[in-house]
């Protein structure tokens, strides 16, 4: 599915989700910042957020004659404004999933702000970027088995709980697991998570307080994934992705991520490569035409995403 047809999805989508939707209140989530939308007499929606002690701020401007469409001001306040690059900004809804889009001056879709209940900004990055590595996986090299469930990690049938390393509230990429209550946990102590095509990489580290950074030890673990039914990357079918996470992976885990959206409604692939791939999937069940194929508004969304994460390696 490439990017025009996309694009006219995501528009059809906006002409027909009814009368102007409203952004007013609420909490908005992108990725790393929580914003509050504050509407104007004028029609004009101020977005305002604090970061670190520094306020992040910026304007939506009603576009005349086009519906749920918007353009980027800057704050009358001259605070930050993250999104001065963007050409337009669109609010769609679909079900439970409430999101502004923001498109740069060649209409791709850069990021996307979601409306949640959760104000902590902390939390609900945790929550997202945890959402991409639950799950069993295996080491042959170092003869592990890991199971990664929401509140312990086991090794070897030996549980231990963990945290989520942050910095400033954003989520570094780290995890640190605790000893374990029952046994001996060889996970034991902080490790960068290293996502990969096949499954993760956990990199052992430790603080440097002068250099005030992780610095790697030296001791890797490869780790492959159980598949699931429904591929190596579901949550992409699941969870949006509105954070950093997307940076971690390669370009050739991205274009797999991506198609693997489709593949899982049964998409017919031209490529070869993609073929090849899907094709060895036990899961993937090739549908008798792609015209039959619907994505929900995140699958649409995750797929442009994903994209703009190919392009910028």
């Amino acid at each position: 599915m490439n990017k025009s047809v996309i694009t006219t999805l995501l528009l059809c989508l906006c002409a027909v989700l009814g009368a102007q939707a409203q952004i007013n209140g609420g909490n908005w989530y992108n990725g790393w910042l929580v914003y509050s939308a504050d509407q104007q007499a004028d029609g004009k929606i101020v977005m305002n957020a604090m970061a670190e002690g520094e306020e992040h701020e910026f304007v939506l401007v009603p576009v005349a004659d086009k519906k749920d469409t918007y353009r980027v001001a800057d704050s009358p306040n001259h605070y930050v404004n993250e999104y001065s690059n963007i050409a337009t900004v669109r609010h769609l809804r679909q079900r439970r999933l409430d999101v502004l889009c923001f498109y740069n001056q060649k209409n791709q879709l850069q990021a996307v702000m979601s409306k949640e209940s959760e104000w902590d900004a902390e939390k609900l990055g945790k929550k997202r970027w945890l959402g991409h590595f639950y799950g069993n996986y295996t080491s042959a090299k170092d003869d592990l088995r890991l199971s990664w469930g929401a509140y312990d990690i086991t090794a070897d049938d030996v549980a231990s709980g963990y945290e989520v390393v942050t910095f400033n509230g954003i989520v570094t990429g780290h995890v640190t697991v605790a000893q374990a209550k029952e046994g001996t946990n060889r996970l034991e102590g902080t490790w960068e998570v290293e996502p990969t095509l096949e499954g993760i990489i956990l990199h052992s580290v430790t603080f440097d307080p002068e250099a005030y950074v992780w610095v790697r030890d030296g001791i890797d673990m490869s780790l492959k994934r159980t598949l699931y039914d429904d591929g190596r990357f579901p949550f992409t079918s699941q969870i949006l992705l509105n954070s950093q996470p997307l940076a971690k992976y390669d370009k050739k885990s991205l274009r797999i991520m991506r198609n693997e959206i489709l593949a899982r409604h049964g998409y017919r692939f031209e490529s070869k490569d993609l073929q090849d791939y899907f094709g060895k999937q036990s899961w993937y069940q090739p549908a008798a035409s792609n015209d039959q194929i619907k994505l929900s508004l995140l699958e649409q969304l995750n797929i442009d995403l994903i994209k703009f994460a190919e392009n910028s390696k």
